[in-house]
Formats: structure tokens, C-alpha cells, sequence
């Protein structure tokens, strides 16, 4: 169904835009939607515009001189069965940023505009084709960094997160219409005052919601990686240990303290979760003014990273973490090197050099960081601030449904609690948005998509 109010105010436009990447490439495809979409496209090609189907062919693209621009693999996709639900026509051309720049210029000067960022997928939002949760699905796609991330995209993209909120929206407007019709005909048999059902339903809402809210944490590590800071003293150890964490040499490891002068990112992936490592500066006290900017810089870096691995080789003081928090994870660095009398103090024993204690770091930061969860084993997960703030609204106002049912207020008073609490659940699924939202939504898409 479409919905006029998701569409910029130039939608009636046909838009076009270069839809796969402009380096270096065997193919590359210039996507146009709208009106005149095929129109435009079959003029490029000096047909008719009933020439150009589904069935592909091959043609010449020219410029409006005459003059061959590429030869291309051509088709058309007539409105509603599209992705954007217009018409829409396709070129695939040869790669190359010169070349698909000379294709995009052969249908927007027959009238085509350039593409606003995801306007694309906007379109197909308007025209019910995606839903807002599919939509940033599809961004995650794109952007996934990990196979965890895709496969969670990939479920969400598959309509896994919509169907679990479009069934809590749908036994939410039922509760509501057997209210609002006691309400309308007080005279009925029905009374919600003493019905068991309606608090079973509200409590069973309110649980859903919960569960969509709470899982954001793991939702949004999945997605976006978790980031992982190693702090400690001077040569405690803490770039070894990234080396051997990663496998290879990234980090400069040498005799003299402060071979790290402010901080190093390494990525790898954990588990099927993207994982960026951070090598800081280490502390101590020091006058040199650029050992001492590396170390504020990398302080900062630990204020936003997920987990702080705290490493101490066993020599005073000792770091406990406690000022970072749940975040920290205590770690004594050079195990291999521990006698009989040395005390770990119940920290996480580890060893560069001999990889003892390795795998449970990386299970303990993973823990730490909310996914500790398998591979494929995410349920339904919210994974965009958006998404969880809606959610959260949502749990609120059945909770707030639920106490006024406690306390015996009148049924008018619970039915305004599950109008919001569809409203927010119409708004997750993106029915009720407004052109904010959806403007700083699609800005993050790139122009072909």
C-alpha cells in the first residue's frame, strides 16, 4: 500500500543514479525509477519504450548527439512488480567511473535527475514494498562487517524483527477494539474490569516489548562490532598481547618503555563479531609533552570503547579496573612467566608467548560486551537506536496499562496506554514517521541504493 507522506517532494520525478561502485570493473549498473523511467532508458537506446521488458537485451546507449556512449545489457520492470513499486529500468554497462559517469549523463540529460542518498529504497518504503525495519535491514546488509551481522541483516531484511513486531501490534489493536468497544457499549456483556484475559494480553505485551528493547545491546554489537581497549602501565605486556590476539605483529613491542605513544586499532573478528582492538599508551608519570598527549588520547579512545582489558605483569601497583566499571576485564599479562608464589589476584591469567588463557579473553570480552551468544543464534533483535527507543516506548505504556489495571481506573484510561503503545509499535515498523526521521534515516545510503 502506498503512502504518499514517506516520499520527498519532487517523488513524481524520475530519478537515476549509478548503482554498483565506480572503481575499476567488469560491469556496472545506472538504475533509473519513476514515470518516465523506461521512457528515458529506451530513448538512451534509441527504441521504443515498449521495446524494453524483462527480457533482456543488448543495445547501444547513445548521447543525445548521436554518438555510441557503451554497449549494454538493458531490461525494464513495470510498476508495481519493482523494487521502488514504479517503473524502473536498468543498464548494465562496463565498470569504470569514466565510462558509467558518460552512461548516467545519457539519461539525465533526457530528463532524469541524480538520486537523492537512498532515495531508491525510499520509494520502496513509500510504496509498501519494504517496511522501515527491512529498509535499515537492507543498510545493515550493505555495511555488514562480520557474517554474524549479515546473517543477523539478512533475517531482519527477511521480515524476522517486522513479523515479531507487527504480531505484538496486531494482538495490541485486538485488546484495544474489545476495550474501546465497552467503552462505546458499556451495556455488553463484556467487563474489562474483571476479565482475566485483558491482563494475561497486556503482561504478554508488555514481555514482547521488553525483550525487543533489552536485546538492543546485543543487537547492536552484532551489527556494528564492539570495540576493545588494552590499558595498563609501561610494558605490562599490552601490545604483545594484541599481537597475539590478532595473530601477527601489528603493535611494536620493545624493551624500552613507551614504545606506544598514544593508541593503535587493529580489526579482527571474534566469533562472528567484528572486534576492533585498541593498544594504548602506557601510563606513568612522565614530562615529555608528546608522551603525555598519547596518553590523554588514549584515554579518551578507552572512554568509548565496549570493554577495557586491564593488564598487570604482577608488578605493583596493582590495576583492579574498578573505575571502568562492568566494562573491565583484569588481566595478568605473562603467564608463562609466573612461579609458585606469584598471586593473580583472580585475574584472567594470560601468555603471548605460549597462548595460554587466549581463547577464554576473547570468550570473557564477548560476555562482557552482551554477545556471548553462538553464532545463529540470534532471535529478533532490534539493532538501531530508532528501533529501541520505540520499543522501549511501547513496553512503558503496557506497563502503565497494566498498574491503571491494578488500581481499577476506568477502561478509557488503559485504551489511551495501548493507543500509544500501538502508535510507537506503528512507528518501529515506520506507518507513522515523519520526514525527519526519514530524512536522516536514507541520508546514510549511498545514492545508488
Amino acid at each position: 500500500m502506498s503512502s504518499p507522506a514517506l516520499l520527498a517532494a519532487d517523488a513524481t520525478d524520475t530519478i537515476a543514479a549509478i548503482a554498483t561502485a565506480t572503481g575499476a570493473g567488469g560491469v556496472g549498473i545506472v538504475r533509473l525509477s519513476g514515470p518516465q523511467a523506461i521512457a528515458i532508458a529506451a530513448a538512451a537506446l534509441g527504441i521504443a519504450p515498449d521495446a524494453l521488458t524483462r527480457t533482456v537485451r543488448l543495445g547501444w546507449v547513445r548521447d543525445t548527439a548521436g554518438e555510441r556512449v557503451d554497449q549494454v545489457l538493458a531490461f525494464a520492470m513495470r510498476a508495481p512488480a519493482s523494487f521502488t513499486g514504479e517503473d524502473v529500468a536498468e543498464l548494465h554497462g562496463h565498470g569504470g567511473a569514466h565510462n558509467l559517469g558518460a552512461l548516467l549523463a545519457a539519461v539525465t540529460s533526457r530528463g532524469a535527475r541524480v538520486a537523492e542518498p537512498g532515495e531508491f529504497t525510499r520509494r520502496a518504503v513509500a510504496h509498501g514494498k519494504l517496511d522501515l525495519i527491512r529498509a535499515e535491514a537492507l543498510l545493515e546488509v550493505i555495511h555488514a562487517g562480520s557474517d554474524r551481522a549479515w546473517r543477523l541483516a539478512q533475517a531482519n531484511l527477511g521480515g524476522r524483527l517486522g513479523g515479531e513486531v507487527a504480531a505484538i501490534e496486531k494482538s495490541a489493536l485486538a485488546l484495544l477494539a474489545e476495550l474501546e468497544g465497552w467503552i462505546d457499549f458499556p451495556e455488553a456483556d463484556l467487563d474489562p474490569a474483571a476479565d482475566p484475559w485483558i491482563d494475561g494480553e497486556l503482561v504478554a505485551l508488555r514481555d514482547g516489548c521488553a525483550r525487543l528493547a533489552d536485546g538492543f545491546r546485543h543487537g547492536r554489537a552484532v551489527t556494528h562490532g564492539i570495540s576493545v581497549a588494552l590499558v595498563g602501565p609501561v610494558n605490562v605486556g599490552k601490545s604483545s598481547l594484541l599481537n597475539a590476539l590478532v595473530g601477527k605483529e601489528r603493535a611494536l613491542v620493545a624493551a624500552d618503555p613507551g614504545t606506544t605513544r598514544d593508541w593503535l586499532e587493529v580489526a579482527g573478528v571474534w566469533d562472528g563479531v567484528a572486534v576492533t582492538l585498541i593498544d594504548t599508551a602506557g601510563t606513568r608519570s612522565t614530562t615529555d609533552p608528546i608522551e603525555q598527549r598519547g596518553i590523554a588520547l588514549g584515554e579518551a579512545r578507552v572512554a568509548e570503547a565496549d570493554v577495557v582489558v586491564v593488564v598487570n605483569d604482577g608488578t605493583p601497583p596493582w590495576d583492579d579496573g574498578a573505575r571502568f566499571g562492568a566494562r573491565a576485564l583484569v588481566v595478568r599479562s605473562k603467564g608463562d612467566l609466573l612461579v609458585g608464589g606469584d598471586d593473580a589476584r583472580g585475574a584472567l591469567v594470560t601468555s603471548a608467548t605460549t597462548g595460554a588463557g587466549l581463547a577464554e579473553l576473547k570468550a570473557r570480552v564477548l560476555e562482557i560486551a552482551g554477545v556471548a551468544d553462538r553464532e545463529g543464534a540470534e532471535q529478533p533483535l532490534v539493532t538501531t537506536a530508532r528501533q529501541q527507543a520505540l520499543a522501549a516506548t511501547a513496553r512503558a505504556a503496557f506497563a502503565a496499562a497494566i498498574a491503571a489495571r491494578v488500581e481499577k481506573t476506568p477502561p478509557e484510561i488503559v485504551a489511551v496506554e495501548l493507543r500509544t503503545a500501538t502508535s510507537a509499535l506503528a512507528q518501529l515498523r515506520g506507518l507513522e514517521v515523519g520526514e525527519r526521521v526519514l530524512d536522516e534515516l536514507f541520508a546514510r545510503f549511498c545514492i545508488g541504493k
